[in-house]
């Protein structure tokens, strides 16, 4: 199961996408693939940021953002200080491609794609 390291106090998982349809399925396919993972989601990487700062740490966080923007953004610097690992969604993710310092979920993807991202999730 996915998180190998989420810690006993926090949640594993943070998702952060624009769209709360997408973000609900997303969160449910991760609950059913780790039923012992907490799994926060948020539509504003200030939410994020808020969820994060309340909750502790986060093992894994799949963003919505430019692959550019994660290590300039308040809640980029404050997942690389924690160690979380961090895939992306999104079309400036997908367009960055093989230069994409992160994993990136494809779309369209299903469960079993999303969980293999995740998995392969690298440090920030």
């Amino acid at each position: 199961m996915i998180p190998d390291d989420t810690p006993d106090t926090g949640p594993g998982f943070l998702v952060l996408l624009s769209d709360p349809f997408v973000a609900e399925d997303v969160a449910r396919s991760i609950s059913e693939s780790a039923p012992e993972a907490r799994v926060l989601c948020a539509q504003t990487p200030e939410a994020a940021l808020l969820m994060v700062l309340a909750e502790g740490s986060v093992s894994v966080a799949l963003l919505q953002m430019p692959p550019d923007d994660v290590p300039q953004s308040p809640l980029g610097r404050l997942l690389r200080e924690k160690g979380t690992r961090i895939a992306l969604a999104g079309d400036a993710a997908e367009e960055a491609g093989e230069a994409c310092p992160y994993e990136v979920l494809q779309r369209p993807f299903n469960s079993s794609q999303l969980m293999q991202v995740l998995k392969r999730a690298r440090p920030a």
